[in-house]
């Protein structure tokens, strides 16, 4: 089987017995910017899937010698990321309900069908094996990345295999979440930060902090609570593009890479843009953090945008994410308090800074709103928690990879996972929690 990927031109495999049908899903297609393959029985589009890698399918329920149902599911084992609809007529509904655990279809249309309703659930379907595809790249990338970095150091080869088994547990985890579209987005933004934070070369307590002043400036400067909550988000996953860099590129600060490492260490926002392409909810934060590196004078990169036409959220992201790199001793080789860190960045606004977030900066300090630490000292216990609490904050490992989300409410198998949790590693995990009224609590035992 050819198993090239086809990301640039979709291939749509349509299978019916009936010649009309597949003319007619042909005229539908096109106009559409995809590859069109036909088959009029289900033994003969397995064949064709021998040779061809397919996107999607769209099959007829009712044909001679093998249904669609069975088709489907001989598909499913052959080419398991490519997105299944059937197609049914209104008499078979029964059989069809059914057949969707044999076939293992992810939707169903009636015949005849709407063509708006069929290119919409086909757009879809593409969506969903564009985010599977880009995650089993990425998986592949990062799995790369792991062997350089043993290669680097063979003392760190321990160290290297339990963050790659800590790594397959997330990306396990993202599989099961993003199946459901409803936890699409939650599941995508935890692996994310948690991609980050096993990285060795990069820090999730790094993030924290860049995600927290972001967070805090638009606060100051009265912004909605959804932007807040994006430009938060933007800071945390501010370093993402960075799991695409050589390992070269990140094993040490900025200021001691050569020019040829330091243009491509700057490459990172695209590289995160790409890696977001496919997820279409997240374009508001991947516009963020491509921006990161514009400049209010104009001369940043990569469009050369200047002061308001720059994103609000990715002016605010260049100066928190500089603030904790002088702090981190990343772009430097001396450490800087945060007073000293600021007076570095006030004296650059204008020119690389928007004056505006550099003076709520220098306010949010005098505040003293800044944390230092994410550690929870005065949270309860495990055994303290009860069924219906909700967690208050995020909760983190002493690694600082996301365990529990804020909102989260407690369940018996949390409670259950979080104790296992603590046997195995030999640790004490303190949770701040908020008590739910009992008409709140919502049972996530079906989840």
């Amino acid at each position: 089987m050819n198993t090239a990927d086809t990301t640039l031109i979709p291939v749509i495999l349509c299978v019916d017995d009936e010649a009309n049908i597949l003319r007619s899903l042909q005229r539908l297609f096109v106009s559409s910017n995809v590859k069109l393959l036909q088959s009029s029985s289900g033994q003969q589009a397995l064949e064709l899937m021998q040779k061809e890698k397919v996107n999607l399918i769209i099959s007829d329920m009712r044909m001679p010698n093998m249904t669609g149902a069975e088709f489907l599911a001989q598909a499913a084992v052959l080419q398991p990321d490519a997105y299944r609809i059937l197609m049914t007529g209104f008499s078979d509904i029964e059989s069809t309900i059914r057949s969707i655990n044999v076939g293992k279809i992810h939707c169903y249309i009636q015949k005849p069908w709407d063509n708006a309703e069929l290119l919409a659930q086909v757009n879809d379907g593409l969506d969903i094996y564009r985010l599977i595809n880009t995650n089993n790249r990425l998986t592949a990338k990062i799995t790369v990345q792991n062997e350089q970095l043993k290669e680097l150091n063979d003392n760190l080869e321990e160290t290297v295999l339990q963050r790659t088994t800590q790594l397959k547990k997330t990306l396990h985890q993202y599989k099961h979440l993003a199946t459901t579209r409803g936890n699409e987005q939650k599941a995508t933004l935890e692996v994310l930060y948690n991609l980050i934070s096993i990285n060795p070369a990069l820090s999730g307590k790094f993030a924290q902090h860049v995600g927290e002043t972001c967070g805090n400036i638009a606060k100051l400067m009265l912004m909605n609570q959804s932007d807040i909550e994006l430009i938060t988000r933007a800071g945390l996953y501010s370093e993402l593009g960075k799991l695409g860099l050589p390992a070269h590129c990140l094993s040490h600060p900025f200021y001691q890479l050569d020019s040829a490492d330091q243009k491509q260490y700057l490459q990172h926002p695209q590289l995160a843009e790409d890696m977001l392409v496919p997820a279409v909810h997240l374009s508001a934060l991947s516009e963020i953090i491509a921006c990161q590196y514009e400049r209010f004078n104009g001369t940043g990169e990569p469009r050369q945008k200047m002061a308001d036409d720059i994103p609000v959220g990715a002016r605010i992201l260049a100066v928190s994410r500089d603030f904790w790199l002088l702090i981190y001793q990343r772009q430097k080789p001396k450490h800087y308090t945060k007073q000293e860190a600021y007076k570095l960045v006030k004296i650059k606004q204008g020119t690389l800074y928007d004056p505006n977030v550099v003076r709520v900066l220098g306010q949010l300090l005098l505040n003293k709103d800044e944390k230092t630490d994410y550690r929870i000292e005065d949270g309860l216990h495990v055994e303290q928690i009860g069924v219906g609490m909700r967690l208050a904050q995020n909760l983190y490992n002493h690694n600082h990879m996301l365990l529990l989300s804020k909102g989260h409410t407690f369940c018996e198998k949390t409670l259950c996972h979080l104790l296992n949790y603590q046997t195995k590693y030999k640790v004490k995990l303190l949770i701040k929690v908020e008590p739910l009224n009992p008409a709140e609590i919502i049972s996530e035992e079906k989840t």
